[in-house]
């Protein structure tokens, strides 16, 4: 006999959920709706996910990244069908531009109820163009216990894809018919046990070749490794500390290297190398023969300026999967390889040091920045509440930086320790958007307190976010400088129109965003006001919210001081 409509729904979506949780699929992000009923109920009932329910699905694409950021494999995220799988949009971007991996499952109107004016009917096919590895258009629900199988394999085929050779978003379209709820309550028959399929991943070693053609050129010569956004392996610090030792050169580690905290050789790490490279003579003196760069395009504008401004530079980029990172187009070697596997061939074999004082200029120009930065009779309150965050911190937490004036202020002052800190931020696209959905993402996979540092226009971006900070354990920093203070930086300050177009305050009171969220507030001017509230939140359990008053005239003459008594 022919299963009903609603139970036939269910049994696909579980067959669906039952093939992602094989392969490694441990949490979804659902956002409710009638169309999405099966997929929910399936979600629901299976043992080994954990499911968040997040209203507003911008929120809950971000939080099923943040998930993924935390360490948990890729998520799921949920949605019915119309417009509400477009709020994905920013988050997709994101993921794909940072390469992490994310399972987007979007519910559909079966064929019969497109292109004839039905209500929430749009077309979902392939609805994220090139920002998604792989899109799959599920077929019609199907009790045939063959598609069934096919469904589950097809399943963990596209979790795979997700993952590797180039790690992003996927997205499932599911198009189902009503009625929705499944007639017989009591649940549909249970589907056979599925066994996972065991996937392996090579590891991209580079050409022995390349690597004695590559170690010539570095060996004996001045030169610099540059490290921007790298994944977080638990060996590869080490072997880049390794490398960097062999060669006698600077590291110039980006906030998101993983490189500025742990227990690795930090010797050759600098972090204040944004100040110093500003400084057109010590910029001239010292011109690397080479550079090796790991990872993303480095935060620090002036780094790329000192680097662009470098000719007859050997430059080469590791890369792993995607794009070169190379804005400037001034790349003359690329490899393809695994970036740690690279650093251990490199580092067996015979290499000489850099000549002279090479590595000595550079941690003297960093101790001199340091000095500095101590010695100021007002220096950036930004500055202060990053080395507080840093101090107090648990070791092996988690700190969420975000974008705009946040990051940067974590490049030019975030000077790092060897207790280790994993620092994380939404830098694929470098959006302002779900910020705080990422943060509490990342905590509830990690199950530990999570600390982000945000600024107020974030806050208000992702305010809808916060809703899902009730059961976690969470510091939500934020800097109130009154909008968009990054502009001040920028040429668009000298226009007459700029508040109005570019600082944009929003006068919002972040006291009464907390208080609708029902989390704790706490508003502070100075770090030693600061520093106790962070010390309180952290022993709180819960979710607190510290609002940090920044002047952004003030902090503009601050920071403008330090910049000057560097390269003056």
């Amino acid at each position: 006999m022919p299963q009903r409509t609603g139970n036939l729904n269910l049994r696909w979506a579980s067959g669906l959920v039952a093939g992602l949780a094989a392969a490694g699929v441990r949490h979804a992000a659902i956002s409710p709706g009638s169309r999405s009923t099966p997929l929910t109920l399936a979600f629901d009932r299976h043992p080994d996910i954990r499911t968040w329910v997040l209203p507003d699905e911008r929120c809950a694409a971000f939080f099923a990244l943040g998930l993924g950021r935390g360490g948990q494999g890729p998520a799921a995220v949920v949605a019915t069908s119309g417009t509400a799988p477009a709020h994905w949009y920013p988050a997709i971007i994101e993921a794909s531009q940072d390469h992490q991996p994310l399972v987007l499952i979007s519910a559909d109107r079966p064929p019969e109820l497109h292109g004839c004016g039905a209500n929430q009917t749009l077309d979902q096919t392939r609805l994220f163009g090139s920002h998604v590895r792989e899109y799959f258009q599920l077929p019609e629900a199907s009790g045939d216990e063959a598609a069934l199988h096919h469904l589950r394999i097809r399943a963990q085929r596209l979790v795979d894809i997700g993952r590797w050779p180039q790690p992003g978003p996927v997205h499932i379209n599911v198009p189902l018919r009503e009625p929705l709820v499944p007639e017989d309550q009591t649940g549909s028959p249970p589907l056979p046990a599925v066994t996972p399929v065991l996937i392996a991943h090579p590891l991209l070693a580079p050409d022995p070749d390349e690597i004695q053609a590559l170690a010539s050129e570095l060996s004996g010569r001045p030169g610099l490794i540059v490290c921007g956004r790298l994944p977080q392996h638990p060996g590869l610090a080490t072997s880049i500390g390794r490398l960097a030792r062999r060669l006698d050169c600077p590291v110039l580690a980006d906030p998101l290297s993983g490189l500025r905290f742990g227990p690795h050789d930090r010797s050759l790490v600098l972090t204040r190398y944004d100040a110093f490279v500003r400084r057109s003579g010590f910029a001239q003196a010292h011109r690397p023969a080479w550079t090796l760069h790991l990872g993303a395009v480095p935060t620090s504008k002036s780094l790329q300026t000192y680097l662009a401004g470098l000719s007859q530079l050997r430059r080469t980029s590791v890369v792993p999967f995607g794009p070169w990172p190379d804005p400037d187009h001034r790349d003359t070697r690329v490899i393809h390889s695994d970036p740690e596997a690279l650093c251990q061939a490199l580092s067996e074999c015979r290499l000489a040091p850099a000549p002279g004082q090479w590595a000595e200029a550079f941690l003297a120009e960093e101790q001199r920045a340091a000095r500095t930065l101590a010695n100021m009779p007002r220096p950036p309150l930004e500055s202060e509440v990053l080395a507080l965050l840093t101090r107090h911190a648990p070791s092996g937490g988690t700190l969420f930086l975000g974008s705009s004036l946040i990051i940067r202020d974590a490049d030019s002052f975030l000077s790092g320790s060897e207790r280790p800190l994993n620092l994380i931020g939404n830098r694929g696209a470098s959006g302002i958007d779900g910020h705080v959905s990422t943060l509490l993402g990342a905590a509830a996979a990690r199950r530990e307190p999570v600390i982000g540092l945000l600024g107020d226009l974030a806050l208000y971006h992702d305010m809808n976010g916060l809703l899902a900070a009730r059961s976690l354990d969470a510091t939500l920093v934020v800097v109130n400088n009154g909008g968009g203070a990054i502009f001040d930086y920028l040429p668009q300050a000298g226009l007459p129109q700029y508040e109005r177009y570019w600082r944009t305050p929003t006068q919002l009171d972040p006291a009464k965003v907390a208080d609708l969220y029902g989390l704790r507030h706490c508003r502070v001017s100075g770090s030693p006001g600061f520093q106790g509230a962070l010390l309180r939140s952290l022993q709180d359990g819960s979710v607190n919210l510290i609002e940090v008053l920044v002047s952004p005239r003030d902090s503009l003459a601050r920071h403008r001081a330090y910049w000057e008594a560097i390269t003056g």
